[in-house]
């Protein structure tokens, strides 16, 4: 059985994605190992179809010394991966990061309607070894783990924190009025520098990673800002409703039609950084004035 190790460090959400190439290998036959940082490594840690290699900045070139793949999948390509593909001897595939698209994408704004998916961009990186169609995450959860979020109510879960200004919603508060008066439980996600007033049940820096995968597959909806959440969400087959801001889905992280939608107001301006970094130019981030009731009727047609 051939070693294949694929590389991604970070970030959380990116990490996630890789899930979409792991079973996949793991179902051809491989035997499957992750290296990426340690603080996301417990996202893993029910899933069944992969080794994870848990490593810091300080011990992931010692580490990689000891290792003996057969294949490197480099999903990060970074001048970390270029140091270990001199360590690693090791047939090496790296996948496109479509770094001058995305950045395109933001210098001249016709190019924001040439969508793409990164998960896609993984399985192109992997084709040659193994053909995956229709590439999406994938995570596993115990069900005794299920069992804690049981609820007797159909639950909404909002992932109302994002790293950057420009990525978070204004108005969770107003949105989760609007479901728990429709006979909702919201439950509000996050880690403990996400702020909020939103309301609900919230697990705003309460939960594990792993926790969290569960608390999201329990729930009929997940709505979240261009976060980690809505990846997680996506790996737990829940659909999600992901909110741009700044940022926008031809950066390749939306997800697929098959796993949810996307809400993004219009600009001119928009997207107007890579990463949502920065403040806003026009002061008050007009790009997320977008009314809570419009969400809500989005959600309630993908609840049918």
């Amino acid at each position: 059985m051939a070693k294949v190790l694929v590389l991604r460090f970070s970030s959380l959400g990116d990490v996630i994605l890789t899930s979409s190439i792991l079973k996949p290998l793991h179902d051809a036959s491989f035997d499957v190992y992750l290296m990426t940082y340690k603080e996301f490594a417990p996202i893993f840690e029910d899933s069944s179809f992969v080794n994870v290699l848990p490593v810091d900045k300080s011990n992931m070139f010692d580490m990689a010394k000891s290792l003996t793949p057969d294949i490197v999948i480099d999903l990060h390509k970074n001048i970390k991966t270029f140091i270990l593909k001199n360590i690693l001897k090791a047939k090496w595939f790296s996948y496109d990061k479509k770094s001058i698209q995305r950045r395109f994408c933001v210098w001249f704004k016709a190019f924001k309607n040439n969508i793409f998916y990164i998960t896609d961009e993984y399985a192109n990186a992997v084709k040659p070894i193994v053909d995956i169609k229709n590439p999406k995450p994938y995570l596993e959860v115990k069900d005794e783990r299920l069992e804690r979020f049981v609820s007797s109510k159909p639950v909404i879960s909002l992932g109302v924190g994002a790293r950057y200004h420009k990525k978070k919603y204004k108005y969770f508060k107003e949105l989760s009025e609007l479901f728990l008066n429709s006979g909702f439980e919201v439950r509000l996600l996050g880690d403990k520098n996400d702020d909020t007033d939103a309301k609900g049940v919230s697990y705003i820096g309460k939960l594990s990673l792993i926790d969290t995968l569960a608390c999201i597959k329990s729930s009929k909806l997940v709505i979240a800002n261009d976060s980690s959440i809505t990846h997680m969400a996506r790996a737990v087959g829940v659909r999600v409703i992901t909110i741009f801001g700044g940022t926008h889905p031809c950066f390749g992280f939306a997800p697929k039609p098959d796993e949810g939608i996307t809400i993004s107001k219009d600009m001119p301006c928009k997207p107007c950084d890579l990463h949502g970094k920065g403040v806003c130019k026009y002061g008050d981030y007009p790009c997320l004035e977008i009314e809570p009731k419009l969400i809500f009727d989005k959600a309630m047609m993908l609840l049918g």
